[in-house]
């Protein structure tokens, strides 16, 4: 590090206080790198003559590259397209390696389309810097067409004529012979001919390599004496001329010569003595004294055997070049000459060349230029030690920039045999190393494809004396030889093209093994390199760098190299459009080491990562880059960008500044800028959502309101038992970090309003105004209704409501919203907000379905309990009743939609065991309903809804102000129509319906009494009137009976005993109401010959008393039921019964005569024991005298058989006695059953109470 620069460093420091070591590097190196270059380097030789430098440096070099063959590929000439080329170039670079036949050995080749002349002038001190090869590709279609193509090709070829072996010229657009298409098309005999000669010849469409005029020259001529400039021993430039002939045509030009190399030892060139070949197809073009081929193909398709025609011209320089290492192994020591660096020569002029000292350094440098050779043949072990050697010798001597190159060449040696690549993987990878500036970048990768085996004898290692492992350094020295070479060449600062390169080929070395901080360190030496290249050169350097640096995984510096490459593209104040453009492309790669990615997933995995203010450092520039090459779409895209992804870090003035610069560049272009960019370069910018702004907090789809959302129809419906329910506070198979589907429970109806709901936040110091929002859908055309909102600075939630009606039926897919804010049109989609969980709502849509309108004709309630179903409730009603009274109510249903309406269906909604019983309360006619469908739109359909006052009319000894029983419950309407219907869907509404009811009568006691006749009996009730309100009482026949407030009037009901049916199942029991009582078997039957009515006159109103929940005792059912035994009594020969009681004289007899007609089924094994008995005040009493049986007993009773007794009876003292008649039935169990006749009273008179 140099005085000024630690100056300039401390400089810095002070003004960058706060940042991290590595920021305050990376200021300083921008400092120096853009500051202008120094005079000299404290590390170089002061030289006062400007030296012959190279003017290019090639950062895409490696090391392998010393084994290769330099060629030249240029396009030649104007009628070959640029694509046409690149076609030929990609088949042309996959040939970086060609067996060489008769030898173990490969020919690695590297291709270049430019290369300067300068750099070639540096082939003595380095072989692999020296054109060996010339590759010219062009197009023509006439004969004139080619003389211009050839011309071209000659002028390329006489400017490296002083290192080519070979060359090659391929024209396309000609027969292969040489002649025209039209020529061939229009000469069905040439083109015949022509066919033949491709047979017969094996390379046709060739011309000779060197002409016959050229081979009787070369035998003629005797070889010249070899010059510096010459280090192969090429032949001096011949002057003479050479013209281009057709057999059978006129010379069409004379042109001079161009200067040619021509070597002896070629194995391509004609021996001495042999006659001049001639070729079958004679008539093809040919230049004399060019010593180059020409090939000819009619079009790129048709040229099969390109790849077989360049083979073999890469074998002919590698036989040539093997020919020269022959010859430089057995040259003469008395006939060296010494090579030199172009910028050495000059240093010689004058100097004594008969010392000790010139000597060796002519041996070291030849033995080095040897050791090049051998390298390039394919022979890296004998190349080890001819550099060992030419370094022992050069030491002495200290001939350090030749040492350096020795240790150079030893290290890309040892490279070459520690990492041999394989023959078939080099086909690309080899060639994509040697023409791109990333090359280097993929050897780490590579190296995991190389076979590593030190045995490889393609390394040329099969001649080598020793062992490789004795000859070739360890790969670990590997670096201590660069490194030594990088000491020698910083000696010389006209070596500094070379320093460079050296230090970018350690670099990928080490970035191949591995050891990044070790790859940094040669990246480091290459910063303060002083070297006066060109701003492209300075450009390529820093982006080189970069690429480096990112190959090591040190990112952010690769970054920064980015954007001083950038900057330095607009260092010039004349920097035009183009330069801001190349400019914005390197900026736009520097994005990922600052931790910016335009992929919105990849932004938002994690946190917030890397320093905010390099960022908005970085976006800013890139911002000015966009503006300054005119496109506003870019720069929009870019502000939007840092403003979605910076404004939390940004101050309140970086906030407004950089919204208002946003508005400002929307408001020149009418491009929403909501699609994808393409930039120049290729890439593609992809649209950034403003999910930030405003912020979504929640996102949430509204269902319908109950009433209009659709319900399956419950013959369409499925089974609700979804079996049990199942708790566990365990998270089974999934994540919390999961995001679920999505799914909505509820659906959607086609054609009606849907509506989304939205908190928001606006994290701008100003109103932020969007002009523009609503929802993005899929699956279903949707009919969307945009907002505009208005948000407050810095305010939050803010409720957002976006509208929409879906056309048709389908899934919903909403995906998320678009807005346009600040002139920005975004679309953002739920996957992209990590604050919902969910990447999408999905919600079913079925058909249309109509709408109605529910009323009734009752009184609206002010309020109403809420329960399960309420939120179907549209309307209600309220009415009040008394128990037993009945009313009837008008429903209405109004269709307010366009579709009809073809089913209807009512229901009281209630608990289960309240069901029935509000069953009886709410009653009406679905066949009235169904017989006004279908209704159509705007139609209005009615019908009846009676309402009864259900009451059990008992008391518990309930306060009669609290007896009041409030019955409420639900009438659902479920309804469709139109294509809803056909897909099993509807709708439902209900009306709250709220009766109280009042008690009007009260039974406090009730009793059943035989009546008169034996198959009649009397109900007996006491009614207690609890209406508040004089009421009368009127049953069957009889006259009305008013029961003042509060007061009780008994009343007998008489009917027919009745035979009580068969008790139902237990579930008909389960009818309840508030009260919790059940109703009565027996009550229930007895109910409906039991016709009690009441009537409130005051208030008109009137009802029926039931008797439903009635308990009645077992000897209450006796009476009332039509008895098993059948009775027949007389008393003196006088049937009974008769009316009030028995008078009977004392001493007077009674007769009784009783018959019994069993009629139970069960008839074996029974008997029975009939027996009358006369006693006063239920005791037995000595007053009376029997006369006769009073008790008999029948052992076998069968059924329908009757049981006879005749007692009599004697009563000796007055008063009220009672006979009772009973009959005890025992079956064959012994259980006894027992049957009374009812009592008969009699009255007993004294005789002398009668007498008196």
């Amino acid at each position: 590090m140099t005085c000024d620069f630690v100056s300039e460093y401390n400089l810095l420091k002070k003004s960058t206080a706060g940042y991290s070591n590595d920021c305050l590097y990376d200021v300083a190196v921008l400092k120096l790198l853009m500051a202008p270059v120094q005079s000299s380097n404290l590390g170089y030789m002061q030289q006062t003559d400007k030296p012959r430098t190279m003017s290019t440096i090639d950062y895409g070099q490696t090391a392998e590259d010393h084994q290769g063959l330099l060629v030249l590929v240029k396009h030649t000439g104007q009628a070959l397209s640029q694509q046409k080329f690149r076609k030929v170039w990609d088949r042309t670079k996959k040939l970086n390696s060609v067996s060489i036949p008769g030898q173990n050995r490969n020919a690695w080749v590297r291709y270049k389309q430019h290369y300067p002349k300068e750099n070639n002038e540096w082939g003595d001190f380095q072989a692999h810097r020296k054109v060996l090869g010339l590759i010219s590709v062009g197009e023509c279609r006439t004969v004139e067409e080619f003389e211009d193509l050839f011309d071209h090709y000659k002028n390329v070829k006489e400017e490296y004529a002083s290192t080519l072996f070979n060359s090659r010229l391929i024209v396309f657009g000609m027969n292969r012979d040489g002649t025209p298409l039209e020529e061939e098309m229009d000469n069905p005999v040439l083109s015949l001919h022509s066919s033949q000669d491709k047979a017969d010849s094996e390379d046709s469409g060739v011309t000779s390599d060197i002409s016959p005029s050229d081979n009787v020259a070369m035998h003629e001529k005797p070889l010249l004496k070899e010059t510096k400039s010459d280090p192969y021993g090429s032949v001096s430039k011949s002057s003479s001329e050479g013209k281009i002939t057709f057999v059978g045509k006129k010379p069409l030009k004379k042109q001079e010569s161009s200067p040619v190399p021509v070597y002896q030892y070629s194995p391509i060139s004609t021996p001495p003595g042999t006659p001049p070949l001639q070729r079958p197809h004679s008539n093809s073009l040919t230049k004399d004294s060019t010593g180059a081929e020409v090939l000819f193909f009619p079009s790129i398709q048709d040229c099969s055997d390109l790849e077989e025609k360049l083979k073999e011209f890469i074998v002919s320089l590698f036989f040539v070049l093997e020919g020269k290492r022959l010859d430089r192994s057995f040259e003469r020591h008395d006939r060296i000459q010494l090579l030199c660096a172009p910028f050495e020569r000059k240093d010689y002029v004058g100097l004594d060349t008969d010392t000790k000292s010139f000597r060796k350094k002519c041996q070291g440098r030849l033995r080095k230029h040897l050791a090049d050779l051998c390298l390039q043949a394919g022979l890296p072990g004998e190349a080890i030690l001819h550099y060992e050697t030419a370094i022992d010798i050069l030491r002495p001597v200290n001939d350090a920039l030749w040492i350096g190159a020795c240790y150079e060449g030893l290290s890309s040696a040892a490279v070459v045999i520690n990492y041999p690549k394989s023959v078939v993987l080099s086909g690309l990878r080899r060639n994509y190393f040697s023409l791109s500036s990333k090359r280097g970048s993929s050897m780490l990768n590579e190296a995991k494809l190389r076979t590593g085996s030190l045995n490889n004898k393609t390394n040329g290692m099969e001649s080598a004396p020793e062992n490789l492992s004795r000859v070739a350094p360890d790969p670990t020295d590997i670096m201590d030889k660069f490194r030594e070479a990088l000491g020698h060449y910083s000696k010389f600062k006209s070596a500094a093209v070379i320093e460079i390169e050296l230090s970018l080929k350690a670099c990928r070395v080490l970035t191949m093994q591995g050891k990044c901080l070790q790859a940094s360190t040669f990246l480091q030496n290459v910063i303060y390199i002083n070297c006066n290249i060109s701003e492209e050169d300075k450009i390529l350097r820093y982006c080189t760098l970069s690429e480096l640096y990112a190959d090591i995984g040190f990112h952010r510096k690769a970054a920064f190299f980015k954007r001083i490459a950038a900057m330095q593209c607009v260092s010039s104040p004349q920097a035009t459009q183009q330069n801001w453009s190349c400019c914005y492309s390197l900026l736009i790669q520097a994005l990922d080491g600052y931790n910016i990615s335009h992929n919105l997933i990849e932004r938002c995995n994690g946190p917030h990562s890397g320093w905010p203010v390099l960022q908005s450092r970085v976006l800013n520039e890139l911002i000015f880059s966009a503006r300054r090459m005119g496109k506003i779409p870019i720069a929009i895209r870019n502000t939007t960008f840092m403003i979605h992804f910076l404004h939390q870090f940004m101050t309140l003035m970086e906030k407004r500044d950089i919204s208002q610069t946003l508005e400002q560049l929307t408001t020149q272009t009418d491009d929403g800028n909501c699609q994808s960019l393409a930039l120049d370069n290729g890439m593609i910018l992809p649209p950034v959502p403003l999910t930030t702004i405003p912020y979504v907090k929640s996102f949430k789809l509204i269902r319908m309101r109950p009433h209009l959302e659709p319900v399956k129809l419950k013959r369409y419906g499925e089974s609700t038992n979804s079996g049990p329910f199942i708790f566990t506070p365990l998270n089974l198979g999934m994540s919390r970090n999961d995001k679920d589907d999505g799914k909505m429970d509820f659906g959607l109806v086609a054609r009606d309003v849907c509506e989304v709901q939205l908190q928001v936040y606006n994290p701008l110091p100003d109103e932020l105004k969007v002009t523009q929002m609503g929802l993005i859908v899929e699956g279903v055309e949707l009919e969307p209704y945009p907002c505009n909102p208005s948000i407050p600075a810095e305010t939050g939630p803010y409720l957002v409501k976006l509208l929409c009606r879906p056309k048709s039926e389908g899934e919903l897919h909403i995906i998320g919203y678009f807005t346009k804010v600040m002139g920005v049109k975004s679309q953002c989609r739920l996957k992209d907000l990590d604050q919902l969980n969910f990447d999408k709502i999905k919600v079913s849509v079925v058909p249309p379905l109509p709408q109605i309108m529910l009323t009734t004709s009752l009184p609206k309630a002010d309020n109403f309990l809420s329960g399960d179903n309420s939120e179907y409730v549209v309307t209600s009603g309220t009415t009040v009743l008394y128990a037993g009274q009945s009313m009837e109510c008008l429903v209405t249903l109004q269709n307010t939609s366009l579709q009809p309406v073809e089913h209807v269906d009512a229901e009281v909604i209630c608990k289960i065991e309240e069901k029935d019983y509000l069953g009886q309360v709410f009653q009406w006619s679905m066949e009235n309903i169904q017989s006004q469908l279908p209704l159509q739109p705007n139609g209005i359909m009615c019908f009846t809804l009676c309402i009864n006052g259900v009451s059990d009319f008992l008391s518990d000894n309930v306060d009669l102000e609290t007896a009041d029983q409030c019955v409420e419950c639900l009438l659902r309407v479920e309804y469709s129509g139109g294509d809803g219907l056909q897909a099993g869907h509807c709708r439902q509404c209900a009306v709250n319906l709220s009766v109280d009811i009042c008690p009007s009568v009260i039974i406090q006691v009730w009793d059943a009494l035989p009546a008169e006749r034996c198959d009649h009996c009397y109900l007996i009730f006491d009614l207690l009137n609890a209406s508040g309100h004089d009421l009368s009482i009127q049953h069957s026949n009889q006259e009305s009976v008013s029961i003042l407030p509060g007061h009780t009037e008994r009343i007998a009901v008489e009917i027919e005993r009745c035979d009580f049916p068969s008790l139902p199942d237990m579930t008909y029991l389960r009818n309840r109401i508030k009260q919790s009582k059940n109703t009565n078997h027996y009550s229930t039957y007895l109910n409906q010959f039991v016709d009690i009515r009441w009537k409130i006159p005051s208030l008109k109103a009137s009802g029926k008393l039931s008797i439903d929940y009635i308990e009645w005792s077992e000897e209450q059912l006796r009476q009332i039921q039509i008895s098993p035994i059948e009775w027949e009594v007389k008393l003196n020969g006088s049937f009974f019964p008769q009316k009030g009681a028995l008078e009977w004289s004392v001493l007077d007899c009674l007769d009784v005569v009783a018959s019994v007609t069993v009629n139970t089924e069960e008839s074996c094994n029974r008997s029975a024991l009939l027996y009358i008995t006369c006693h006063q005040d239920d005791d037995d009493c000595d007053n009376v005298s029997v006369l006769g049986v009073n008790t008999a007993f029948f052992e076998t009773v069968k059924q329908g058989q009757s049981l006879l007794i005749n007692p009599a009876f004697l009563i000796h003292c007055g008063g009220i006695y009672t006979i009772d008649i009973k009959c005890v039935v025992i079956s064959s169990e012994e259980v006894e059953e027992t049957f009374h006749y009812h009592p008969v009273k009699l009255h007993v008179i004294e005789i002398a109470d009668s007498a008196f």
